[in-house]
């Protein structure tokens, strides 16, 4: 049971795209309404709580799916399923991310204030530039390079959240040791950078035979 609880975002994963199948085309048009009820539900976790919200929402767990999604879609051919069914929606699942961890930040403050795995807050901080850019009236107005490179700080977030779900970090004593049963989260990551790194390796054989 402690396996699943630790790593319940791969569990929810295939919910949410399900999910996004069927009513991804309704959340890209009415963003603003979504973005309204992703606040409400995340006060309403708080207040209500309970074990499945303390699993689920308090945990981080359903916001590292979300963010998993997004993270997911990048690794994807243009024209798989997949991509087309998360790549209208990839910005609004990032800002349902951001906001669902808001109740996690409330219920591990204390934890933060000892010291413990603040990597977590500053993700998050980072974040915030990424996420008002994330909304399309604002990308709208916003150079199509200017928004290129604020979102490559992504991937310094990808780094941070890998930490904060993959290690214990305390500030006092400074100490660093891997999560028990966390190795789902480094599989993951060895699977995303070779992938990465295979695209790398493709493109540059590809521009040097356009030379």
């Amino acid at each position: 049971m402690d396996f699943i609880l630790t790593n319940l975002a791969f569990v929810i994963i295939p919910f949410v795209y399900m999910t996004l199948v069927f009513i991804g085309k309704v959340i890209e048009k009415n963003q603003i309404f979504f973005v309204v009820l992703a606040i409400v539900l995340s006060m309403l976790a708080y207040v209500i709580q309970g074990q499945f919200i303390e699993w689920t929402i308090f945990s981080g767990q359903f916001s590292l799916a979300l963010f998993m999604l997004v993270i997911f879609a990048g690794l994807m051919p243009k024209k798989s399923m997949y991509r087309q069914v998360i790549e209208p929606v990839r910005g609004d699942l990032s800002i349902y991310g951001f906001i669902y961890l808001i109740p996690h930040l409330a219920f591990n403050f204390s934890k933060m204030l000892d010291g413990y795995n603040i990597i977590g807050l500053v993700a998050y901080i980072i974040m915030i530039p990424l996420i008002v850019t994330s909304f399309r009236q604002v990308r709208r107005n916003l150079q199509p390079k200017m928004w290129l490179m604020m979102h490559k700080l992504s991937y310094l977030i990808y780094l941070l959240l890998y930490l904060h779900v993959g290690f214990s970090f305390w500030l006092s004593p400074l100490s660093l040791s891997i999560k028990p049963l966390s190795m789902p989260f480094h599989i993951t990551l060895i699977f995303y950078v070779s992938i990465k790194m295979m695209y790398m390796i493709i493109n540059m054989n590809e521009k040097k035979r356009a030379l």
